[in-house]
């Protein structure tokens, strides 16, 4: 029973049930399925896709671009940038830098763009300047470092995007410069951590193009991989839905055997097809409503004028107001990467739950079904090799977002830091500043700290869990042993031997990659360093010094405010 198949959007290949077919039916032995390239006897090949690889070429022109004001000067800097008209064009079009055509985009996002994205970027730009460089006697209700916060606000969401940016595929940054169709809004927005990977059950195909990219990047074709199970447990998977391209058996599967592809499909469908944290919308939009009005809230009540009483004034005030608004997008980065983080801990959990007996209940893979179990024992060769080679595609399913989520949450803490520092300015320079600053600021360090630290505890709990497979792989080679002993001793027969001895030297090896690739190669990080609660501790004690340094410095400096809320010099 298949469900209706969901168009790809990848731009190197289209992945279908019949070409995994036509290459299971050239290959003669399991393992050729864990060297696809070279199984495929095609050394022309180019249309699988290779790991993702950060480009600091695209990086820093999309910096150009996002931090230049729109409409005129980044338009322009395509034209440099690109080399080409008709490039700089369709870049210009793709990245929202100066949007007019409806191929490109709806004429309700051109409209929306014109009326509130481009003003509010310039209208950030011009505030920042009267801050800094208008004279002090033309502001004097005005605190420069309102929009110094909000502006760097806006600039952390712009290397966020950058970020984005610098990992999207060679394939994918060269579609961006070509005509539509070639690339439209929905590709963008199947490529956003806050909506294609945030929300993927509107977006049909991102699970299956994700996954079959996982695929590729490790070279191993998954449906040619199958595992061994009961009769009984056959017979329930064979009746439940899945993807065409993710069929229960293949040409590869004989009696008693099921596609791994199938399997981790079902998984990773159970766990991102559901939202992880409940009221989302609320918690960020709670606290950037937060950030936003504390400061203009604490100068109500000292008496001061809202938005000021000059042009200015009034400008400098709307300019904060809307760059702290637009805040609310960096703390639903810093939520995403919680959900990701959490996401992919459940997924790699219940693959564990798989070989740890008495298995996985099948309605956590399916929903309607009854909690019978399905269980991949690891004492069969067959099964190790599909339940490692399953391993492995998932620590790289959705690779690209993962190295984001990484890159994100580590500019969150950054954002967190800098605002530390900028309080420790204040205070121990005694320079001008209103009270709300002070305010703003420690309201600014408590949410981005605690969805930071949110983020840092789930990538913890995510990185933990290797080292718990790890150790149940050794417990299952160190009871093998012992089995195998036993059965030398009673010269039972060769066979079931020979079976688990070859089972042993496969989970060793499995005990190795897990123990390399997951907490030596390529671990999830914070700040390029592996997830741990040293990390944990080191960002925590960072933050709390640096405040209990800014109030040691309140209280030394024996810094007071008049009857408006302005220190007295």
């Amino acid at each position: 029973m298949n469900d209706k198949t969901s168009k790809s959007h990848l731009s190197l290949r289209t992945p279908s049930n019949e070409t995994d077919e036509k290459f299971i039916s050239g290959i003669s032995s399991v393992y050729e399925a864990a060297k696809l390239r070279r199984a495929s006897k095609d050394p022309s090949i180019t249309d699988y896709h290779s790991p993702v690889k950060f480009s600091w070429k695209e990086f820093w022109k999309t910096m150009i671009y996002e931090n230049l004001p729109p409409v005129i000067f980044s338009p322009i800097a395509t034209l440099f940038l690109e080399k080409s008209k008709s490039r700089a064009w369709h870049v210009s079009q793709n990245r929202m830098l100066v949007v007019v055509s409806t191929k490109h985009h709806s004429l309700k996002e051109i409209i929306q763009t014109w009326l509130i994205v481009y003003p509010g970027s310039w209208l950030m730009n011009i505030g920042l300047y009267f801050a800094i460089f208008t004279e002090k006697e033309l502001i004097m209700n005005i605190d420069p470092f309102h929009m110094i916060l909000a502006y760097l606000l806006l600039f952390m969401r712009r290397l966020i995007i950058a970020t984005k940016y610098g990992y999207f595929r060679p394939e994918d940054t060269e579609r961006l410069c070509l005509p539509a169709p070639d690339w439209d809004r929905n590709k963008t927005n199947r490529r956003l951590v806050g909506q294609g990977w945030m929300t993927p059950w509107l977006f049909p195909g991102i699970i299956e193009d994700e996954l079959t990219v996982a695929m590729d990047e490790n070279d191993t074709c998954l449906q040619a991989i199958p595992f061994e199970v009961d009769s009984p447990t056959k017979d329930k998977l064979i009746n439940q839905h899945t993807s065409k391209l993710f069929p229960q058996t293949t040409s590869a599967s004989k009696d008693n055997e099921i596609a791994s592809g199938f399997v981790l499909y079902r998984i990773i469908k159970s766990v991102y097809d559901n939202p992880i944290i409940k009221n989302f919308s609320l918690i960020y939009f709670f606290t950037a409503f937060t950030i936003a009005l504390t400061p203009f809230f604490v100068k109500y009540l000292y008496g001061i004028p809202l938005f000021g009483m000059n042009p200015y004034e009034i400008t400098i005030s709307i300019a904060t107001m809307m760059g702290f608004f637009n805040g609310f997008q960096l703390l639903m980065f810093g939520l995403v990467c919680s959900v990701d983080y959490e996401r992919r801990f459940q997924c790699s959990k219940k693959l564990g739950d798989l070989v740890s007996y008495p298995g996985l209940a099948l309605n956590k893979l399916f929903s309607g079904t009854d909690s019978s179990k399905i269980y991949i024992d690891l004492q069969k060769r067959i099964n190790v090799f599909s339940w490692m080679n399953m391993r492995k595609v998932l620590r790289s399913f959705g690779e690209a977002f993962y190295l984001r989520i990484q890159s994100y949450t580590s500019i969150l803490i950054f954002y967190s830091m800098f605002c530390v520092a900028i309080l420790n300015l204040i205070i121990w320079t005694e320079l001008r500043h209103h009270v709300s600053t002070i305010y703003v600021i420690s309201v600014i360090i408590f949410f981005i700290s605690s969805i930071s630290l949110f983020a840092i505890y789930k990538a913890i709990k995510l990185q933990s869990l290797s080292a718990e497979h790890r150790d149940f792989i050794r417990n299952e080679i160190f009871i093998i042993e012992e089995e195998i002993w036993e059965l030398q001793l009673k010269e039972r027969p060769k066979n079931k031997l020979d079976d688990l001895k070859s089972a042993k030297a496969l989970l060793e090896q499995v005990d190795e990659s897990i123990n390399y690739k997951e907490l030596i190669y390529k671990p999830t990080t914070i700040f390029g360093y592996s997830a741990n609660n040293g990390v944990m501790g080191s960002v925590l004690s960072i933050v709390l010094t640096g405040v209990l340094f800014a109030i040691q410095g309140f209280v030394s400096t024996g810094i007071r405010y008049d009857s408006f809320g302005w220190f007295n010099f």
